[in-house]
């Protein structure tokens, strides 16, 4: 049986959560289906990617508050613990800070 405590640590669904971004004090709801990169790109945030599968980094961001649910093979332990891959990560929670 799933505790609250074990259920924040299970991967992420494709649930709604927002994105906040720190600097520009945006609020943009990332919907099932798609990638925080693509919600960063609709709303006028120049967002570098490559691969669009979190395998070469090019869109590694740093975030700052919440829990990502890291889906790359690209960021190791040490870089996911400031920066998320957002071509393909999702939140483990209701809300991710990105420093942007």
């Amino acid at each position: 049986m799933q505790t609250p405590a074990t259920a924040a640590l299970l991967p992420a669904t494709e649930q709604t959560f927002e994105l906040v971004l720190a600097r520009s004090q945006m609020r943009l709801p990332v919907e099932p289906g798609e990638s925080m990169a693509d919600v960063l790109q609709l709303a006028g945030i120049a967002i570098d990617t490559l691969c669009e599968q979190g395998v070469c980094g090019t869109c590694a961001t740093r975030w700052l508050a919440g829990a990502p649910d890291h889906r790359d093979s690209c960021l190791s332990a040490e870089e996911q613990a400031t920066h998320v891959a957002v071509c393909c990560a999702r939140s483990h929670g209701p809300t991710l800070t990105l420093d942007l």
